[in-house]
């Protein structure tokens, strides 16, 4: 056999008995096996290239296809918005779990996005780096509010530590009263308080602001002793005003007593805070081995993560 520069394709006869591919003033004769060889050579191609739609699956989500340019009925990469042919799940799948720190069911089995920020993908529990709900939402077991108080009769070390960890949260500005009036709205806390050491009741100290009270929480002291008395103070000695938004806040002179989280490392245990009153301060010109200078515009799942993470650490780095 020869090869023959192919220009136009034209068939001489409905009896397959000659066969002509012809261009202008030059002919090529090809037999019928050569032609089929065409044939499936064309289909094949028009397969890989897109030319023929009905030669791809017809995909219609974009699980497992995020940011990829994959064929099917509608596309999941960043150009299908200006095409307006993106898959009904886009947003979804694809753009919303950049934002949520949870699983749902567009969510569950995705592939790995280093923008997201935590992870419902099927080794997400080796990786150490599931959603808060990814049992429950992608597994179908029950989530923690729903389980039964556990019965523990002794003291009993979470798994990879040899001393138990203590944890220490505040939400502020959050009255007794929330959990009489909105506890089916807190479903988390009102399992912690059926499970765990209740009072029905607290006395701040005076003045119950958000700083004098933290500060005495930490340092078992009354704001006379440890030295912050407001969220706004005048030293009159210094000419020195303190406020919640000023640099000042940040000057141990105002911070007395000693913090729970220096008592910790004074006795050789490892202490982290994240934007606990005055733990981003050089008290006694220490800061805590692992903290966070107080930002605003961190979400609240974000500080819970990011604890949870610090307690994942190798056991010499916690």
């Amino acid at each position: 056999s020869s090869s023959v520069q192919l220009c136009s394709v034209t068939r001489e006869n409905e009896g397959f008995l000659n066969h002509s591919v012809v261009t202008h003033n030059c002919s090529l004769f090809l037999s019928v096996p050569q032609i089929l060889c065409v044939c499936v050579l064309t289909t094949i191609l028009g397969c890989i290239f897109g030319l023929k739609p009905s030669c791809s699956k017809d995909v219609k989500t974009c699980k497992g296809r995020c940011f990829e340019r994959t064929f099917g009925s509608c596309r999941c990469d960043r150009d299908c918005v200006k095409l307006g042919n993106c898959c009904l799940d886009y947003q979804e799948t694809c753009i919303q779990p950049a934002h949520i720190w949870t699983c749902n069911k567009f969510r569950c089995g995705e592939k790995r996005r280093p923008e997201y920020h935590c992870s419902c993908s099927d080794d997400c529990v080796e990786n150490n780096d599931c959603c808060v709900n990814y049992q429950a939402a992608c597994k179908g077991e029950a989530s923690w509010v729903e389980e039964e108080c556990e019965d523990i009769t002794e003291p009993q070390c979470p798994k990879g530590f040899n001393k138990s960890p203590v944890l220490l949260f505040s939400l502020d500005g959050f009255r007794a009263e929330y959990l009489q009036t909105w506890g089916g709205l807190l479903p988390v806390i009102s399992k912690l308080q059926k499970c765990g050491t209740y009072t029905s009741s607290m006395r701040p100290v005076y003045p119950s602001k958000t700083f004098p009270n933290h500060y005495s929480i930490v340092t078992g002291l009354y704001p006379e002793s440890h030295g912050i008395i407001d969220n706004k103070m005048y030293d009159l000695k210094r000419n020195a005003y303190f406020t919640l938004k000023s640099k000042e806040k940040f000057n141990p002179e105002w911070y007395q007593g000693q913090p729970i989280w220096l008592t910790a490392m004074y006795q050789g245990l490892k202490a982290g805070t994240f934007f606990w009153p005055g733990s981003d301060v050089a008290v006694d010109g220490t800061f805590p081995d692992l903290y966070k200078e107080y930002n605003s515009s961190i979400p609240f799942e974000e500080r819970v993560v990011t604890v949870l993470r610090w307690l994942q650490l190798p056991e010499d780095e916690r």
